[in-house]
């Protein structure tokens, strides 16, 4: 009986020491839901699935959120719970959560993975507030330059390389019928940032951009009033859709269309350009970055945009275990690889040091091009400022949403630009500037 009851309690030790060598540590990622893009079972195959089948000790679980979820996030986080891993739209929330203590600091497992060798240096400092690391970019966006390459060869046009260049071929496309850019803002009055931003970065240059948003130069300044004033010239010139009340009057289908049937040459539109570009039928495509049109502009750059963050939970019980996953996620080129790839590189294109040899022969090679070409670009510290991700939120908001008053001639460009003076000194003073990729 003794022997038989030794027996049994073997057995049901064993049993134990089964169940907790195999438990797992539970992480819980809350995420936007994009259900019918594709975008959520994306996600669990090739992060979720992908992490929990490379170890045996934590079981990562991807919660889908309808509707705001930044708002729901937020909610969780003052009552001191929430998902172990944070997700937010971007580096406003990010900056609310870190001042709140709402966010674990990630320096410590950054250091000891070697993660600045492995995320681009502007991209890693969006993260960074009070010289702490608490986020992750998900993601980056920037503005590109789309042309039928077919009709530039067919009529002998060049891609311009400063303003002279830019107005005379802006001319030639007109002369024959087509509208030297496809673009509108019907639907998304927000693309008038856009193109301010545009402007600004290659007329004025990111160098005195950089100097207004950290207050060594005022918004007033020349070369600021001289970038809108030109930008306001060329829309009343019909650069865009060929007048300023088409251009209000296009959106999305519209543009794309114009440029798929040869309405217009042209696109200076973001990243998610690429969209657009690689459905052309019968004329072939091709892109660049924008062109500087002045001396003050420097070098061809790209303009900088992170698009959501990942974070780890001060509450959460399982931080070491989150912060793991992070630290997969960035470990894991090849896998980020494949995933934007699925989406089109329209989602998850994570700003990482990215090589040619990344990319698989099934890659168009003008968009492993870009990826490789924005990479050593940024990477040496030639890049611009999005008004999306730099901009407070008042300023990036009158950025865009007055910039239609001026071009009605209701106000004067040096007025639009001492309001938005007044909205960067006033979110100076109240500590709502942003993490700024410094030169």
């Amino acid at each position: 009986m003794i022997i038989k009851n030794i027996f049994y309690s073997i057995i049901a030790s064993s049993i134990l020491f089964s169940a907790a060598v195999n438990a797992k540590t539970n992480v819980i990622w809350w995420e936007y839901s994009e259900e019918g893009s594709g975008l959520n079972d994306a996600l669990v195959k090739y992060i979720q699935d992908g992490f929990n089948q490379s170890q045996d000790s934590v079981n990562l679980e991807i919660i889908f959120k309808e509707g705001e979820y930044n708002e729901a996030t937020r909610t969780a986080l003052l009552a001191g719970v929430g998902p172990d891993i944070v997700s937010s739209s971007g580096a406003t929330y990010v900056a609310k959560y870190a001042s709140g203590g709402f966010l674990m600091s990630l320096e410590e497992v950054a250091e000891k993975n070697g993660w600045k060798d492995k995320i681009l240096p502007w991209a890693y400092n969006t993260g960074v507030f009070g010289g702490e690391l608490y986020s992750l970019p998900k993601n980056y966006e920037s503005m590109l330059y789309f042309y039928n390459k077919t009709l530039f060869e067919e009529n002998g046009w060049s891609l311009p390389t400063n303003l002279g260049e830019y107005e005379e071929l802006a001319e030639k496309v007109q002369a024959k019928g087509m509208y030297p850019f496809a673009y509108g803002s019907s639907g998304w009055p927000m693309t008038h940032e856009h193109l301010a931003g545009n402007y600004l970065n290659t007329v004025a240059g990111p160098d005195s951009v950089y100097k207004a948003m950290i207050g060594e130069k005022e918004w007033t300044a020349p070369e600021f009033v001289e970038a809108l004033e030109l930008l306001k010239k060329h829309m009343m010139a019909g650069y865009w859709s060929g007048s300023l009340e088409n251009y209000y009057a296009v959106g999305w289908d519209d543009f794309s269309a114009q440029f798929h049937n040869r309405e217009a040459a042209m696109l200076q539109i973001g990243s998610w350009g690429f969209e657009i570009a690689t459905a052309l039928e019968g004329d072939e495509w091709g892109w660049a970055p924008l062109p500087i049109l002045t001396n003050d502009g420097g070098e061809p750059n790209y303009q900088l945009s992170v698009g959501g963050t990942l974070s780890v939970n001060a509450a959460s019980k399982n931080k070491n275990a989150a912060a793991e996953v992070l630290n997969w996620i960035v470990s894991n080129r090849e896998t980020i690889v494949e995933f934007t790839k699925s989406r089109n590189f329209g989602a998850w294109l994570m700003p990482l040091y990215y090589e040619a040899s990344d990319f698989g022969d099934d890659v168009d090679p003008r968009l492993r091009d870009y990826l490789v070409d924005f990479s050593e670009r940024t990477g040496n510290g030639h890049y611009g400022y999005t008004t999306w991700t730099y901009y407070p939120p008042e300023a990036g908001t009158h950025i865009w949403k007055d910039m239609e008053v001026v071009w009605a001639g209701d106000i004067t460009v040096k007025d639009f630009l001492a309001e938005q003076q007044k909205l960067w000194e006033k979110a100076r003073k109240n500590d709502e500037l942003l993490p700024i990729a410094a030169r």
